[in-house]
């Protein structure tokens, strides 16, 4: 088998560049042939990913949840579609919580090594790709607003101190969302789509599914101090049971629309994404990733 490693400098503090011998070494181990390539921006990252699809057999990548974003963009169009290797680098890493894969290097290392591949559910925000997070309202800039300098000093507290302010001017925004096995309109400070457990850090929907088919999407209840109280209910208690709750609007469905206010923009994956209305939609088990089992997986 094919594979090429990719990695972006810049991730996290940028200790992937003190294992780069280690990862070819032990990736040689199982595949024929290992190439290395760095990254040079987000955009290099999605092209070259492309480039990829039909010419290697695994893509091997390091970098955060941006990062992952961009290969998913990059391979997504493809009818030819590499299986995916993961080893985590970023400041958060909330798609290597999802997938249960360490963010120790020698651990993550060792998946990709021991091969077992699981599907994974990918996302379509009008005609950009998404793997397990879309939202809008208040706290979801903070991912792409906090400046890369200060994730690197900082790390997660990074986000923390950049999202202080917003706790003390919420924001509120009229939507309506419609489609299969949806309808739903009101006003509110938070919308999630998610195709995961953990958005931001926060294990915000604990019955979260990578392959299911449908996008769980919460809808945080306006109330007192704008809804504040009902968000953090949601953050401390998360959500455990797919049914409607004191502070949260649930539904589930594989494809549907958000009608909302034009200046909204939404947050994708942790980066910036369109503004004002969105269709959405599941592509069902359309990449390929090497992953430990997951116990619902199994289930």
């Amino acid at each position: 088998m094919k594979s090429l490693f990719m990695y972006n400098p810049v991730s996290g503090k940028g200790k992937i560049l003190k294992k780069i011998k280690y990862i070819k070494n032990e990736l040689e181990k199982v595949f024929d042939l290992v190439e290395i390539y760095e990254t040079r921006s987000a955009l290099d990252t999605i092209e070259k990913a492309k480039a990829v699809c039909g010419e290697y057999d695994v893509l091997v990548f390091s970098g955060g949840d941006g990062t992952f974003n961009d290969v998913a963009c990059g391979i997504a169009s493809c009818d030819e579609r590499p299986i995916l290797g993961y080893i985590p680098s970023g400041t958060v890493n909330d798609i290597a919580k999802n997938l249960k894969i360490s963010k120790n290097i020698k651990k993550a290392v060792k998946v990709i090594t021991e091969k077992n591949i699981i599907n994974h559910d990918v996302g379509m925000i009008n005609d950009k790709y998404f793997i397990y997070v879309v939202g809008m309202g208040t706290f979801t800039e903070v991912s792409y607003r906090t400046k890369q300098k200060t994730k690197r000093i900082l790390g997660k507290l990074a986000y923390f101190f950049d999202g202080f302010k917003d706790f003390f001017s919420p924001k509120l925004s009229k939507v309506i969302i419609k489609g299969k096995d949806v309808d739903f309109e009101g006003v509110v400070p938070m919308v999630l789509v998610l195709n995961s457990v953990s958005a931001g850090g926060i294990n915000f929907n604990m019955r979260g599914h990578l392959n299911d088919g449908v996008f769980d999407i919460l809808a945080i209840k306006n109330g007192f101090f704008k809804g504040m109280l009902n968000l953090v209910k949601t953050i401390v208690f998360a959500f455990r049971k797919k049914k409607q709750n004191s502070y949260v609007s649930y539904f589930s469905s594989p494809e549907f629309e958000i009608i909302c206010d034009k200046d909204i923009t939404w947050c994708v994956d942790g980066e910036e994404g369109p503004k004002g209305n969105v269709k959405i939609k599941n592509l069902h088990s359309h990449l390929k990733i090497y992953a430990p089992k997951l116990k619902r997986d199994k289930e």
